[in-house]
């Protein structure tokens, strides 16, 4: 995969243009019917610089730890309780520990950059179709003044889902048997918080509670061991974080990973 880091404010778009043409020989329109992935990598960011510099641009600023959650900053116009922050605030950063998630909707273009195993995607979801070099330039313009350096994009790997379909994309033929497919739906949604609330997922900041159901005579395995709630010889409750589903479907012992069951009166 072609990849190219961008540090530098000034030089942003010309090293963007550089990369488009040499990994697709012309320009790229991303349309309004659908959102995009793309992988990038680490990002150069401290958490407590992040913070403090969205809270400067008028950010919603949530930090959750366990079952409580922290207004680090309310915006000055907008929602004012947590929920609505999360579906409807126009700058979003969410803290949960050592993971953030943060949204910033413009008059052409939302974006999103939130953790994936093994480092952070951006998910850039255009409301009118928009020049992915254009697009990028900004994304990064607006990180560098929070304080975000390093972004490491690779062009021909980005991922392209249509909006409103009515089936969403199909689970990786690994985790088809092996992952409630909300929690796929989750994961790879374009905007985790509005796709919990309409499938009534409780998010904690960034986790969520699940249950694996275990094979035969097996444990959960040790990398997941401290996120067990509860456990029985069968099933066992964690709370994980949502970038974390699929490593945990796809481990040793694990054979199905899935919501709670919520009880219905009779």
């Amino acid at each position: 995969m072609r990849r190219m880091r961008f540090a530098a404010r000034g030089a942003a778009l010309a090293l963007l243009a550089t990369l488009c043409v040499a990994t697709v020989g012309s320009a790229v329109t991303l349309d309004a019917q659908s959102y995009f992935t793309f992988g990038v990598g680490q990002l150069e960011a401290d958490i407590q610089t992040l913070s403090a510099a969205a809270a400067t641009q008028d950010y919603a600023v949530l930090s959750f730890t366990g079952n409580s959650v922290s207004v680090l900053h309310a915006p000055l116009a907008g929602p004012a309780d947590v929920q609505s922050m999360m579906l409807s605030a126009e700058r979003l950063l969410v803290l949960d520990g050592a993971r953030f998630y943060l949204r910033s909707s413009g008059p052409t273009l939302t974006y999103a950059i939130r953790p994936v195993d093994g480092g952070l995607e951006l998910v850039l979801s255009p409301k009118a179709p928009v020049d992915v070099v254009e697009a990028l330039t900004a994304v990064i313009v607006e990180l560098q003044d929070l304080g975000v350096g390093g972004m490491d994009v690779g062009l021909d790997g980005y991922r392209s889902v249509a909006r409103n379909a009515l089936k969403g994309p199909a689970e990786p033929q690994d985790l088809a048997s092996k992952l409630d497919y909300a929690l796929y739906g989750l994961m790879v949604s374009e905007d985790w918080f509005s796709y919990a609330h309409g499938k009534g997922i409780a998010l904690l900041g960034l986790h969520l509670e699940v249950v694996v159901e275990k094979l035969p005579n097996a444990e959960i395995p040790s990398d997941f061991r401290s996120a067990v709630s509860s456990e029985t010889a069968d099933l066992a409750s964690l709370v994980v974080a949502v970038d974390q589903l699929a490593p945990l479907a796809r481990s040793a012992g694990v054979g199905y990973v899935r919501l709670p069951y919520v009880p219905v009166a009779p």
